[in-house]
């Protein structure tokens, strides 16, 4: 009896000397195992001990368990989707706090002398966070975690190799970097210091956060071996689709990004990009694209947090004890990735007894991984591809068609774009498109390099769409499937002759309509994308129409900017689809895929609404958006169609080997191959219809572009092609042997005339691009004179320029510059004053004057250009001839001086011209009307004003008394004029034009100024784009693969 009560004194006496110790646990789905678990807490020798249990699911089930061991147990219910480091940290909710918490996994057992042993060690070595030696549950003679090191980056490394046995090797007591969380001490004044775990970080890296912002604070870390915690590794969810790799990386991010100085953020952040980026690269090395998934998802997933990462550098700032330099010093030297690539591997029984580097099985795994048929598909093509484009890119892109230089800087890129000074047309106040944003920002990217911006753009569509079919067949989770469809589209011809004939729009379509397609069926929720009809593929989203409807949106308000008929083809493609289930016989979600489509519309537009509505609904015709082609263009029969030649009467044999291939699933495909062979089918037929609709010359309209009618025919046959294959894989065996047994001969043979012209091409280098260009023979330095303005007439499918249709189905077009740029595929949209002009163009035409250079004079036409050819001999291109009278009535012109340029190609210079911006040293004619103008004889003297800068919205001249100054501009108040540091009012002139009266001489400065309502308006848009962007971002890091 005595001897009882002086063991309960001295178990008082223990409870007073020992502080208070609270064990919290996250418990989610325990198994029986957990009741060994609460075991282990319940013999610990601690006395002053208290555990809670924070579960994931309803307390009724736990609270069983645990009073059978633990009766004075707190159990509280969490949020599962919170993450752990959010639910332990609920503890700091309550008012006052145990000296230490003891953070446990809910499958860790503690032996019984665990918590006094770590206890014990934090007050004889002062340590605040300390850890025990964790074993494996089953075989506790293997050691799982002794500590870590961790090097500059954030990446922690383990100080035992993986499956080392313990030999007491490790039971001196060690100060390390890090102790994992599996079971983990800390005193809780430091942990409430501290903030806790940052609640950003679910599970997986929150271990290395915690620790390291405890050396920053001063406090020490330790292992104490003797202390042993067995470990099961049970996987408990406690984030949303969140990969094992994924989380590690977005975490390890955010904690360098947050935990550095500034000083040394400006080195180590570079650091760690660059050795993400390498490791994105090495997962294309080795066909495992899921690598450059997590280098822009952990990219991404930090950059979109940016308040996040600065209150947390404002919370470490203000807790820095230690700097970064003693910091450093406690981290291990090198970086790991690299350190990891060259170390040698413990023995592989597979290697017959040698000992293999990293570096060799790094080789291994590119030679044998599991992508290894993609991974050679994109060897292969990167090297037919770089190869037949090697002229393109060690020379430069010619300036064919719509392939015109980026001529502008960044700086000029974005004040045109903020401007609403339209240099190109007669002059327009009014939006520009935002693909001229969209392009500074890009320049911004690549460093100013504006024609490295040029060639990414130009021979990046091809592998951004080749990479888009890729991604859509990634679903079917068939490598060969993919790298077919992937070949197939890679092999049309279709971009190779866009590039040749310098078809913007045709190149833009090829990148982005497989994009479009996979949103589609995405939308539609089709077999494998999702349940409709069949079963959703491993690889196939989990349904969010939020995510699908922005990305889609987004995308589609991108390509809009840079060519508006993409949204038509789309719009079309959704249509071939419908038509293809129908005739399959299959479900397609159409409501839902409508319903995606037409929000994502709304979204596109809403993004481009200011350009929307200054252009396209003040001029709502076909033009607008399809520009001009005459009905004369030339055009392909329906058999050059089947065969995807662009050239009229080529019909090589080679061509039959696209629907020959994707012919193969229509006779063996089953179930959703089946289904989407005949979608394809319905994609290919519906572009070759419609080439034959536009050879017919039944429209009132003239459709696109024979190279761009096509795209969706290449798309649709690489579609049915990839399913010929898996047909090949999954179906052919369920039939008896017979005659379908050829069937794999016959697509050998289709495959290989498929790609035999493609490799053909590409030992031109260039891809048939004509080496000879436009601008090398009629610009020249000595003429780059902003006070010019150029008429361009030929046919819209030669013309680089956008511009307006004339008699006899020609196109006339009016720019800045006798050289060609980007910003000459927007024309102002149509105006009352541009029918005068055409109807003056016209009156000469039609032999009704011969002064046809007075009558453009108003108009600032300094020259015309007449082209019949896309490129000047000796090259090959499209070539659409003039009639002999157009030709005729601009010769009969005596103000119109002719010279001969090259074949094809002639020019005028107008010897009545004013230019854009002139002093008039005459009467005030520019007071009459255009009529009374037009129809006087008298001589007009005029000089031309001086332009300040290439932007041509700056002049300035000498004036005398009696001189008028004359723009060749819409009447705006937008421009200035300061004579002599008067302001001076505008005019109308002429009916239509801008003057200035000076009344006194002296110098004379003009300049426009863009009005603060247009830069309010700008921002406004700026900040929608941002927005989105940022809404994108954050949309696509929450986006889930579907459950299996």
């Amino acid at each position: 009896m005595e001897e009882s009560t002086v063991k309960e004194e001295i178990t008082e006496l223990d409870e007073i000397s020992m502080p208070p110790v609270e064990i919290v646990v996250v418990a989610h789905n325990p198994d029986s195992w957990f009741k060994e678990v609460l075991a282990s807490f319940a013999v610990q020798n601690y006395p002053n001990l208290k555990v809670t249990i924070l579960t994931t699911g309803p307390i009724e089930p736990v609270q069983t368990i645990a009073s059978e061991y633990l009766p004075q147990v707190d159990i509280l219910e969490v949020n599962p989707n919170h993450g752990m480091g959010r639910n332990l940290n609920s503890v700091l909710e309550k008012k006052e706090y145990p000296a230490y918490f003891l953070f446990c996994h809910h499958d860790v057992s503690l032996a019984p002398d665990a918590v006094r042993l770590m206890v014990e060690e934090s007050f004889r070595s002062n340590a605040a966070i300390i850890g025990p030696k964790v074993v494996n549950w089953e075989r506790p003679n293997e050691l799982l975690d002794v500590g870590y090191e961790m090097d500059k980056l954030g990446y922690p490394v383990s100080r035992i190799e993986e499956g080392e046995l313990d030999q007491e090797q490790y039971d001196a007591v060690s100060a390390v970097f890090v102790v994992s969380t599996t079971a983990t001490l800390v005193r809780a004044d430091l942990f409430a210091a501290l903030g806790g775990f940052d609640e950003e970080m679910g599970m997986i890296g929150e271990d290395v956060d915690l620790c390291w912002r405890a050396h920053i604070a001063g406090a020490r870390v330790m292992v104490v071996p003797l202390a042993i915690a067995r470990h099961r590794e049970e996987i408990g969810v406690y984030q949303k689709s969140r990969s094992k790799i994924q989380n590690s990386e977005r975490h390890r991010l955010r904690a360098v990004l947050s935990n550095y100085g500034i000083l040394h953020s400006f080195r180590v952040v570079p650091q760690a990009f660059l050795i993400s980026l390498l490791q994105a690269l090495g997962g294309l090395l080795t066909g495992n694209l899921s690598r450059l998934g997590v280098f822009f998802g952990a990219w991404g997933w930090n950059l979109i947090r940016p308040r996040s990462l600065l209150q947390r550098r404002k919370r470490i700032k203000e807790l820095r004890q230690i700097p970064d330099s003693e910091i450093r010093s406690a981290q291990i030297r090198g970086v790991t990735p690299i350190k990891k690539l060259f170390a040698p591997l413990q023995y592989d029984g597979k290697s017959l007894g040698q000992n293999k580097g990293r570096f060799s099985y790094f080789l291994q795994e590119i030679r044998s991984g599991p992508s290894r048929v993609s991974l050679s598909f994109f060897v292969a093509a990167s090297i037919v591809f770089l190869f037949g484009s090697r002229h393109l890119i060690t020379r430069t892109i010619p300036i064919v068609g719509d392939l015109v230089p980026f001529d502008l800087g960044v700086k000029d890129t974005f004040a045109l774009w903020f401007s609403n000074y339209w240099q190109t047309g007669i002059g327009y106040e009014g939006t520009h498109p935002n693909a001229l944003g969209i392009i500074g920002i890009l320049g911004i990217l690549f460093w100013g390099c504006m024609g490295l911006l040029r060639l990414v753009l130009t021979l990046g569509m091809i592998p951004i769409g080749v990479l888009g079919v890729w991604f859509f067949l990634k679903p079917f989770t068939s490598a060969w499937i993919r790298t077919t469809g992937a070949l197939i589209y890679f092999a049309a011809p279709v971009s190779y002759h866009s590039l040749a004939s310098g078809s913007w729009d045709g190149l833009i379509l090829f990148g982005c309509l497989p994009w479009a397609l996979m949103f589609l069926a995405r939308g539609s929720k089709s077999s494998p994308f999702g349940p409709v009809g069949g079963p959703a593929g491993s690889s196939a989203y989990e349904s969010d129409i939020f995510r699908e409807v922005l990305t889609f949106g987004f995308m589609l308000g991108v390509v809009f900017s840079f060519s508006p008929l993409v949204v038509a083809a789309v719009i079309a493609s959704m249509v071939f689809l419908c038509a293809g289930s129908l005739i399959a016989g299959w479900p397609l979600g159409f409501n839902r895929m409508a319903s995606v489509l037409i929000m994502s519309c709304i979204v596109a537009a809403s993004l481009n609404l200011p350009w929307i509505i200054d252009y396209f609904l003040s001029d709502p015709s076909w033009s607008s958006i399809f520009h001009t082609r005459s009905a004369t263009s030339e055009s392909v029969d329906v058999l050059g169609a089947l065969t995807l030649q662009m050239e009229s009467g080529q019909n090589s044999i080679f061509g039959w080997g696209f629907p020959a291939l994707a012919m193969v699933p229509l006779l063996l495909a089953r179930g959703e191959r089946w289904a989407w062979a005949v979608r394809g089918w319905a994609l290919y037929l519906g572009g070759v219809a419609f080439v034959w609709i536009g050879g017919t010359n039944y429209l009132p309209i003239v459709l696109p572009r024979t190279e761009v009618l096509l795209v969706p025919s290449a798309l649709g046959l690489a579609v049915a092609s990839a399913m010929g294959i898996g047909a090949l894989q999954r179906d052919l065996q369920t039939f008896r042997f017979g005659w379908r047994q050829l069937i794999p001969v016959t697509a050998i043979v289709a495959s290989a005339l498929v790609l035999l012209p493609t490799l053909g091409s590409s030992f031109s280098g260039d891809w048939g691009i004509p080496d000879d260009q436009l601008n090398d023979v009629l610009f020249s330095e000595e003429e780059n004179d902003a006070n010019n303005r150029i008429l361009w007439i030929g046919d819209d499918d030669i013309l680089a320029p956008v511009g307006q249709k004339i008699s006899n189905n020609y196109t006339v077009a009016i720019t800045s510059n006798l050289e060609s740029t980007f910003i000459d595929r927007w024309q102002p949209p149509e105006r009352p004053i541009n029918k005068l002009l055409l109807e003056t163009i016209d009156l000469a035409l039609v032999n009704g004057t011969t002064n046809l250079g007075r009558l453009l004079a108003p108009f600032g036409i300094t020259e015309i250009i007449l082209v019949e050819r896309a490129s000047p001999l000796p090259s090959k291109g499209i070539v659409v001839e003039i009639s002999e009278s157009i030709k005729l009535a601009l010769s009969r012109q005596l103000d119109l001086a002719k010279t001969e340029i090259a074949p094809g190609i002639d020019r005028y210079r107008n010897l009545s011209t004013f230019g854009f911006a002139s002093l008039i040293e005459s009467d005030s004619i520019v007071m009459d009307d255009f009529r009374t103008y037009a129809s006087g004889t008298e001589q007009i003297y005029t000089s031309p004003l001086t332009p300040v800068g290439k932007t041509g919205k700056a002049y300035q001249a000498m004036s005398t008394s009696i001189s008028e100054v004359f723009i060749a501009f819409p009447y705006s108040n937008n421009w200035k004029a300061e004579l002599n540091g008067e302001t001076i009012q505008p005019d109308i002139a002429l009916d239509w034009g801008t003057r200035f009266s000076p009344q006194q001489a002296g110098l004379i400065e003009l300049n426009y100024r863009t009005d603060g309502k247009h830069k309010l308006l700008m921002s406004l848009q700026s900040l929608l784009w941002l927005v989105s962007f940022f809404g994108l971002i954050r949309s696509l890091a929450t986006a889930r693969r579907v459950k299996q």
